[in-house]
């Protein structure tokens, strides 16, 4: 399982992001609980199957990093939706919560990442349209007299003026702004198309890394259980703590 933990110490390299809370698996009988690096990692092992099973917090989401080794003699399929996600406030009653295929999932970050940048793009037109453009007003009072007598009263007015140095500077800075957030949302695209976990032949003593999301959902304890039916059920719970 050497091989597994590396595997998967490099990828919370990658992956590392600041989070409120963790989650810390449940040791059992057939559950190791190994730390590395850091972070607690629960570990399966059979004379199929090794597995590691590492979930955390992203934004409104469940990110779980699957690690797995065939450990068998033979070719061995496993696929992106043999996975099951459940929570509970109390361990006892589980609510099960969406676990979305990896083409779905990319899919549905791409359309976000597609509809955040026209909205970006178009709200940068419209500042930029304005920028450099401005105004100031004066206005005061007068007095005074003459040969039919005294008079008073006020005045002010308004002058629009044209700051070309400003309006460059709206330019370049709206420009760098979406340059940058296509920037890291095709990165994270990218990411997502490297490293989610999506259906494969596992062949004898190969390891496989991947990324399966799902739904955060509310509660104190998760549970996370692979349900191919070619391995040993392997399911591990997990209870959340405050990352302090």
């Amino acid at each position: 399982m050497q091989k597994i933990l590396l595997v998967l110490a490099l990828a919370s390299v990658v992956l590392s992001s600041c989070v409120s809370y963790r989650l810390d698996p449940v040791p059992n009988q057939d559950i190791e609980v190994r730390h590395e690096r850091g972070a607690t990692y629960p570990i399966y092992e059979s004379s199929k199957i090794g597995m590691v099973v590492a979930p955390e917090f992203r934004e409104s989401e469940l990110m779980v990093k699957v690690t797995v080794k065939n450990n068998s003699g033979k070719e061995m399929y496993i696929r992106d939706t043999d996975f099951k996600v459940e929570v509970s406030e109390d361990s006892q009653e589980w609510s099960p919560l969406k676990v979305y295929a990896s083409d779905e999932y990319y899919a549905k970050e791409k359309r976000a990442y597609t509809v955040g940048a026209v909205l970006m793009v178009i709200s940068a037109t419209a500042d930029t349209a304005s920028a450099g453009y401005g105004s100031s007003t004066t206005s005061g009072n007068v007095y005074g007299s003459g040969t039919y007598g005294s008079y008073s009263g006020s005045y002010s007015g308004t002058t629009t003026y044209y700051d070309p140095t400003a309006a460059e500077l709206a330019v370049q800075r709206n420009s760098q702004m979406v340059s940058q957030y296509a920037q890291e949302g095709q990165g994270w695209l990218q990411l997502l198309e490297d490293n989610l976990f999506y259906s494969k032949d596992l062949r004898p003593d190969e390891t496989y890394f991947g990324l399966v999301f799902s739904e955060k959902g509310y509660g104190d304890y998760y549970r996370i259980t692979c349900t191919n039916p070619d391995f040993e059920i392997v399911r591990i719970e997990y209870v959340k703590r405050e990352d302090r």
